[in-house]
């Protein structure tokens, strides 16, 4: 293989909340209505180191059933081939597989003259909790081709190839999570039938401090989305979720942003949780029911140091988010969880005109 350098390379991919819009994205697909949703990074991420190699390997930390990481590794090595890294994203046994089907569309690349050696080597990002673990890998990979061999990609490119590579492992996930490619910048993402995704940088007028919380529960997104997918074109209820009301929240989200007004953010959470209760989750009874999300949003000791929150990404026990009134508010909030529900974790995050303009980290 012609390689020019075998120069490591630092990466770091973080991942990525939801605050409004959930499933919008897929249901847009369906062309009757856009989806439009609003993200942005979290703090948490995954890091890496990557070479260019003459096979593609990929190791990572492991979680536990909780989602966090165990202390133990897990190692992915196979043949630099199309239909090998083909086998490997098909494949329902392989750990890797997302690794192998973004692996197998960088191979499509011009400029793409050999494999990869990717090492994974710090992860405070939880794991399967709604907050685009697996697109942060996705994008990890992708990001990693692209710097190992110079291809300039455009960020909207790298996006595309990394939710070609996790759809053709079979996987249901819309087209939202690999926003995590613009890090701590909120994006506004429109989608609609047949189009490109619509990505529009938003840049608060003043700091949001906010919180989300590993609830330490069980979800299965995949069923979820499942779920609701069949249930869509016989759902009015659904599509009305999905389409005008997720439309007017996220367009007075975006306002509220806007101005740094948290207050107005806060209330449309909590809107936006009880839309979402009563016209998506009967779809999904099993998973949505959520009893977790619905006993940290309504714990009284937190009302006074909060404006809202609601469930994040495909919503379920795996991870509420609150917006909260002040810094020391949060710290408070952060601290009354953690006596009352010492199993659950909370992660930091503040949405500030700093970070807004900062350039993305592609």
């Amino acid at each position: 293989m012609d390689r020019t350098s075998d120069k490591a390379y630092e990466l770091f991919v973080p991942g990525r909340i939801c605050l409004f819009g959930e499933h919008s994205d897929w249901a847009a697909e369906f062309g009757l209505h856009k989806g439009h949703c609003l993200v942005v990074g979290t703090d948490q991420g995954l890091s890496a180191v990557a070479r260019a190699a003459d096979s593609f390997t990929v190791e990572t930390l492991i979680p536990d059933p909780l989602g966090r990481t165990s202390g133990r590794n897990r190692q992915m090595s196979c043949r630099w081939d199309a239909k090998t890294l083909l086998a490997a994203a098909k494949d329902e046994d392989e750990f890797f597989r997302y690794c192998a089907g973004v692996a197998y569309e960088m191979s499509t690349r011009p400029g793409v003259r050999g494999g990869l050696d990717l090492r994974i080597t710090a992860m405070d990002l939880p794991l399967k909790k709604g907050v685009s673990s697996s697109a942060a890998v996705c994008i990890l990979v992708a990001k990693a081709f692209d710097t190992v061999y110079g291809l300039g990609l455009f960020p909207h490119e790298l996006m595309d190839l990394a939710y070609l590579g996790e759809r053709l492992t079979g996987s249901q996930c819309g087209r939202m999570d690999q926003a995590c490619i613009y890090g701590k910048t909120p994006v506004l993402l429109t989608f609609a039938k047949g189009e490109d995704i619509r990505v529009e940088p938003i840049f608060p007028g003043g700091a949001i401090s906010m919180f989300f919380v590993d609830l330490a529960g069980q979800k299965d997104t995949v069923k979820i989305l499942n779920d609701l997918r069949w249930a869509y074109l016989q759902s009015p209820d659904l599509q009305r979720a999905l389409g005008e009301s997720n439309a007017q929240i996220v367009r007075q989200a975006y306002h509220a942003l806007a101005v740094g007004d948290a207050e107005a953010l806060g209330r449309l959470m909590i809107a936006s949780q009880k839309t979402f209760d009563e016209l998506v989750a009967p779809h999904s009874p099993e998973q949505l029911a959520s009893p977790l999300l619905h006993q940290v949003l309504s714990l009284p000791e937190l009302a006074p140091h909060i404006y809202g929150g609601k469930g994040v990404g495909s919503q379920g026990d795996g991870t509420a988010q609150m917006v909260a009134r002040s810094p020391s508010d949060r710290d408070t909030a952060m601290a009354i969880l953690r006596r009352a529900m010492p199993q659950m974790q909370c992660f930091p995050l503040t949405i500030s005109p700093a970070a807004a303009n900062g350039a993305a980290h592609a």
